[in-house]
């Protein structure tokens, strides 16, 4: 999943994607992604602009990824 590029899209996209989060809320979640395990997996940061792996994203969502079990 993280070797496709289709899957990863800027993070300013993402609430088009997933409608019930706002963008404000989800800049909150991914700045203090540290403090969440599995959501840095999710994220990369290139060079000022934050990529999200939606599929990975949808796992960390649901708590199926391995740093959450």
């Amino acid at each position: 999943m993280t070797q496709n590029l289709d899957n990863w899209v800027p993070m300013s996209q993402l609430p088009n994607i997933y409608k019930q989060f706002g963008y404000s809320t989800l800049k909150t979640l991914f700045w203090k992604r540290a403090d969440r395990p599995g959501l840095e997996r999710c994220s990369r940061l290139v060079g000022k602009r934050l990529y999200v792996n939606v599929p990975l994203f949808g796992l960390w969502l649901a708590g199926q990824l391995p740093e959450q079990q």
